[in-house]
């Protein structure tokens, strides 16, 4: 059968025996109780949302054990057709979040759906998830973007000096604000927690500096170095 496209929600999901969520995660339950009278009695529904606790917590109160949650770490901060890429999933990391509603066969078809597509598979609670999410990928966001408008405001025309290490530094703040505002509003508990430990260690390194405190400098820099260095 040849992929098929069609602005009916009904008419995609009538058939279907595997349906994924990929909008933004406030409009899923909307979706979820629009397909729900049109979906077989064993169809599995995922989503790829961002943030897992709440848009869990409403899609099992409308699907089921049929719903389980996935959150893939691929993408970047472009969008649209032309940022896609073949690839995109090919040795990323997919999130499951099964609950205790989460039927066995559910889960089974979650793993390889994703595995299929190159994933490799780890299964958390969806507030597990949020908690760790909260500090890889939705903390780095809001510090990028902290610090693209702390340049601009400071120092406004300084980008044009910048070299490979503000760029590196900033460029998922490039990625969608509408977006972005819905993640970090969704998860918000677990980001403002990411945020304190993130402002304590600044206040940290501030000290040091203050202080002209080279050893305990260099000992924070090397305890980042190695760190960094660990990651996959």
């Amino acid at each position: 059968m040849f992929p098929e496209v069609t602005a009916d929600l009904a008419e995609a999901v009538r058939s279907a025996s595997l349906c994924v969520l990929c909008t933004p995660i406030g409009s899923m339950p909307e979706l979820a109780e629009r397909m729900a009278p049109h979906l077989s009695a064993d169809v599995v529904v995922t989503d790829a949302g961002s943030a897992k606790g709440t848009v869990v917590r409403q899609l099992e109160a409308i699907l089921g054990d049929r719903f389980i949650g996935s959150h893939p770490m691929a993408g970047s901060e472009k969008s649209g057709l032309d940022a896609a890429r073949a690839d995109l999933f090919q040795d990323a990391v997919c999130i499951l979040t099964p609950t205790h509603t989460t039927a066995p066969d559910t889960l089974r078809q979650a793993r390889e759906l994703w595995s299929a597509v190159g994933c490799r598979t780890v299964e958390m609670s969806p507030q597990a998830h949020d908690d760790a999410i909260a500090r890889v990928s939705h903390l780095p966001h809001a510090v990028a973007a902290a610090l693209v408008n702390a340049v601009s405001q400071s120092h406004p025309g300084a980008e044009a000096l910048a070299g490979g290490g503000y760029r590196d530094t900033t460029r998922i703040a490039a990625g969608s604000p509408a977006l972005w505002k819905e993640i970090f509003l969704e998860n918000k508990e677990s980001l403002l927690a990411g945020l304190d430990d993130f402002t304590d260690t600044l206040a940290d390194f501030k000290r040091m500096i203050l202080a002209h405190d080279a050893p305990a400098l260099e000992d924070f820099l090397t305890r980042a170095q190695d760190a960094r260095t660990r990651l996959p």
